[in-house]
């Protein structure tokens, strides 16, 4: 399969440029499929992932055990995702469960392992053609951290001229509106911008001592065999002293300085505005919270109302707004993540739905970021930030490998997920939502201009429930057409905007039969009849 041969191209670039052809070095020719910053995304909270040495907390070498249920690396098949990135939730020295709250960054948390540990995972990763970024949190440190702890003592002590510039502080009166602050030292008087809570006290991300120590820390991770980061809480880089695209910029910038190919996306929970906003600064990916917001948004929309030529129109206009603030702008469309219920809820547990929703942002341009476990159907709760980590539940029977529920959420282990939803489980049955979502990466993956392609064209019917597009990437162009209706439909494809002669491939979220084969798409000249709940490429 293609998906395999990527993988093993990646691994072979990164082992020596010079022996193929098509991974020659970046200043020779354009990046190559396996070179670019188009993937597959896999994100990764460790601590409910896998858990190696029994304590009920996951951790980087029971991830690195887990790598080949994400991508095996093998040329001929598997029983692997076929995801190649993953993106790890903070992994840094920190005081609480989540990591969010940063006391060292240099550090690997000793829950987690070492950081050698880390450098042994990128080096498997990449062997399996696998990208690595991993979460840095730079709005704000934890007040554990060497930094704050220096700043209080400076302000204790009268001087406000060294750490204590790192902070973003302001004085009773003074205060930013509309931000928290928290007080900075024993003394009084001077107060420190917490807007997640009084233990994550905000960084001057315009102060020149904090950008040196910022571009240290990304040198660190990035010698490591980091290929990149995802940046927390991008919303809050704008300050009464920092100037939030002015430091993206810079960000963007100096990693690129560091590592050419460095991949960045950034978290900035808002509007089609504010984000499109902040593509300007040079990001490559930002999250697509309009399309994925409250596990599912304008996705689950267009699943339940069944109305793709909507979706599609809006997706077309979307790209087109990042595109002009950001020519390189890779869409990062997601279902659910680490902040709110899992996708599986708001799809109520239909497997049908599941899949049609796995269709649409699987195959939309840019990267598709997958929940760890959404694609086993993990429902997880929907009452804190801890339910909606639960552990992945490998087997149903066997508890080896098991992580406990986060703190202060009960085990619920037995609610969480039925025997069906188990990876075990799963990867057996012919019918589950992971085989379905292995068959989509695969066809993703199979096909450059899915992902790296623009939208051309849209395609209407006389039914809103059944449409379709044209994208086209270097020269190659397909047109991608979906039917999300209740029932079989039989539709006219002009031929005005690609000359096609055959379904290249197609999927459908129905039910297969006991050979593992799903209703089928038919082409009879520029006539197509699709069953419901189906995809098809044609060429």
């Amino acid at each position: 399969m293609l998906k395999k041969a990527l993988c093993l191209a990646l691994s072979a670039c990164a082992l020596s440029s010079a022996v193929l052809a098509g991974c020659s070095s970046p200043q020779s020719a354009a990046p190559t499929q396996s070179q670019d910053k188009y993937r597959n995304f896999y994100e990764i909270f460790v601590y409910s992932f896998y858990d190696s040495d029994g304590d009920g907390i996951g951790d980087l070498k029971g991830l690195i055990k887990k790598l080949d249920y994400i991508n095996d690396g093998d040329p001929t098949g598997g029983e692997d995702l076929g995801a190649d990135g993953i993106w790890l939730m903070p992994i840094m020295a920190s005081g609480s469960y989540h990591h969010y709250d940063v006391d060292d960054y240099k550090k690997v948390d000793d829950e987690y392992g070492t950081n050698d540990d880390f450098k042994k995972l990128c080096e498997e990763c990449h062997k399996r053609g696998i990208k690595v970024i991993i979460d840095l949190v730079l709005n704000h440190t934890s007040t554990d951290n060497e930094w704050y702890k220096k700043a209080v003592e400076e302000i204790d002590a009268g001087n406000r001229d060294g750490y204590a510039k790192y902070y973003d502080t302001a004085q009773p009166g003074k205060m930013t509106q509309n931000a928290a602050y928290s007080q900075m030292g024993s003394k009084g008087g001077v107060l420190v911008e917490s807007n997640f809570s009084s233990e994550m006290p905000e960084l001057n991300l315009s102060n020149e001592d904090v950008r040196a120590e910022i571009k240290d820390i990304m040198k660190f991770w990035l010698d490591l065999g980091c290929d990149g980061f995802r940046l927390d809480a991008v919303k809050y880089y704008d300050s009464a002293s920092t100037d939030g695209n002015e430091f993206l910029k810079w960000l963007m910038d100096t990693a690129r300085g560091i590592k050419e190919d460095v991949y960045i996306v950034g978290e900035e929970w808002s509007g089609s505005s504010e984000i499109s906003m902040r593509y300007k600064a040079g990001i490559d990916s930002l999250f697509n919270f309009p399309y994925s917001d409250q596990g599912g948004g304008d996705i689950l929309t267009a699943v339940n109302s069944r109305n793709v030529e909507s979706f599609l129109k809006g997706v077309q206009g979307w790209n087109k707004i990042i595109k002009d603030s950001n020519k390189d702008a890779v869409d990062a469309m997601f279902l659910s993540n680490h902040d709110m219920p899992r996708s599986a809820l708001a799809f109520s547990g239909e497997l049908f739905k599941e899949k049609c929703g796995a269709m649409l942002y699987l195959t939309m341009p840019g990267n598709p970021f997958i929940y760890y476990g959404e694609e086993v159907g993990i429902k997880g709760g929907s009452s804190n930030d801890g339910t909606y980590r639960s552990s992945m539940p490998w087997s149903y029977d066997d508890e080896t490998g098991r992580c406990s529920e986060t703190p202060g959420v009960a085990d619920n282990s037995s609610e969480t997920y039925s025997p069906e939803q188990s990876v075990e489980e799963q990867i057996k049955d012919k019918n589950s939502l992971f085989n379905f979502y292995k068959k989509m990466i695969d066809i993703k993956l199979s096909y450059p201009a899915i992902a790296r392609g623009t939208i051309t064209d849209l395609i209407k019917t006389d039914f809103a429930s059944i449409s379709g597009m044209v994208v086209e990437y270097n020269g190659e162009k397909l047109i991608l057409f979906y039917n999300m209706s209740k029932d079989e439909k039989t539709a006219e494809i002009p031929k005005d905007s690609l000359d096609y002669s055959s379904i290249a491939a197609q999927a459908c979220a129905q039910d297969v039969d006991k050979d593992g084969n799903a209703p089928q798409c038919t082409l009879d000249g520029t006539k197509i009849t699709m069953p419901s709940g189906s995809f098809a490429i044609l060429k």
